[in-house]
């Protein structure tokens, strides 16, 4: 049996709380660690990283590879390998450049202002009261869905959440599986009464072409949407927390290279999924340490993009940093399908924040939800104020 060499709980209210101390513990042994509550093993340099990420031949998405099953609900462009992913990771990405306009652009520094200044005056929690509904309010327009941000789909995307963690929380698995098939039915109906010249619609009728059954196309839809509830808002809090700690982030003239360069290094100081898991399909050597078939490595993208064999400083949040190889959106054939988008929204806050019309005053504890895939602040109470 394999002795563990660090003990990692990710669920641990320590842990939860930072991370980043028992990251740089593993990181130090120089070696994937073996961990007994998850039963699989854990990857944390830079190097080590990138590497099963890019290696599908070895370390696997599909777990049909390995011979077990998954449902049809499961397979999505994230969860399929080369060659089956790359039509549908070719036509999202596709699908995601056509919304990246300029127009966008404009329309999302309004709103952003907007909705910032509609919070000054009296504390807020930015959490519930900006970073999410913008989230929902962001892809809702960009993919013209209807609102995310409701009583009827929150829960859902609540539900998905939790799930992540099923491995640690198996009683997560169940209602998350539901969540996911009430959000595709949704989507089925959205995507039916859509005419061909909208986004998703020509994303399934261009994938249908291209002989990909719509199953897979709306799963990987789903599993796009399903960002509204993860990784996107856990980032704008990021950010936000980020300026309201230090207004002065950015000084002088931000221009465009300057706004990429700082997203670019939000991502990488606190990545918002902290990890993902392969499967092994062939016996390998990683970092001096055999890893056999069948079993699971987990990756843990946060350590590796605060490696300092890789990053100078990494612990520092340093917006001027480049080049900045970060790993959060993943790397090689699973990168992530939604970066594009993500980092366009990331983007325009970041430029809001750095105008310095308004300011951020954190005004009591800021705590994280008790996840272990994504890092996401539950609460982040402050008061907005508007600069004159």
């Amino acid at each position: 049996m394999k002795e563990p060499l660090v003990h990692y709980d990710p669920l641990d209210p320590e842990t939860v709380r930072d991370p980043y101390p028992t990251y740089a513990a593993m990181r130090q042994l120089g070696a994937p660690c073996w961990n007994e509550i998850m039963k699989c093993w854990v990857v944390t340099s830079y190097e080590g990283c990138r590497r099963v990420l890019g290696d599908h031949e070895n370390f696997a998405a599909d777990w049909r590879r390995g011979g077990e099953s998954m449902p049809d609900s499961a397979l999505s462009v994230h969860s399929l390998d080369p060659p089956d992913s790359t039509v549908i990771y070719r036509e999202l990405a596709a699908t995601l450049r056509q919304v990246n306009t300029p127009d966008l652009s404009r329309r999302l520094r309004h709103a952003i202002s907007d909705r910032l200044r509609m919070l000054t005056g009296p504390p807020v929690d930015l959490v519930p009261d900006f970073t999410e509904p913008l989230a929902c309010w962001f892809l809702s327009e960009v993919l013209e869905v209807p609102s995310l941000d409701t009583p009827e789909i929150r829960p859902m995307g609540e539900a998905i959440h939790r799930a992540m963690d099923a491995g640690l929380v198996p009683e997560a698995f169940q209602p998350g599986r539901d969540a996911h098939r009430k959000l595709a039915a949704l989507i089925e109906t959205w995507v039916a009464s859509m005419n061909p010249e909208q986004p998703l619609r020509n994303l399934v009728d261009r994938t249908a072409a291209e002989g990909l059954e719509r199953t897979m196309t709306l799963n990987s839809v789903r599993t796009l949407i399903a960002n509204a509830f993860t990784s996107l808002p856990a980032s704008l809090s990021t950010i936000v927390h980020g300026f309201a700690r230090d207004p002065g982030l950015l000084t002088g003239t931000v221009d465009e290279k300057r706004l990429d360069m700082a997203v670019h290094e939000f991502l990488r100081h606190e990545s918002p999924s902290q990890g993902t898991t392969r499967l092994c399909v062939a016996d390998t050597v990683l970092s001096g340490t055999k890893i056999c078939r069948g079993e699971d490595v987990l990756i843990l993208i946060s350590a590796g993009n605060r490696d300092p064999a890789k990053f100078d400083d990494p612990d520092r949040l340093r917006p001027e940093r480049w080049p900045n190889q970060h790993i959060a959106f993943g790397h090689g054939p699973h990168s992530c399908s939604a970066a594009m988008l993500s980092r366009f929204l990331l983007r325009e806050l970041v430029a809001v924040m750095a105008e310095g019309s308004v300011s951020i005053r954190v005004t009591g504890p800021v705590t994280y939800k008790p996840a272990a895939t994504i890092r996401m602040r539950a609460t982040l109470p402050a008061v907005v104020t508007q600069r004159a």
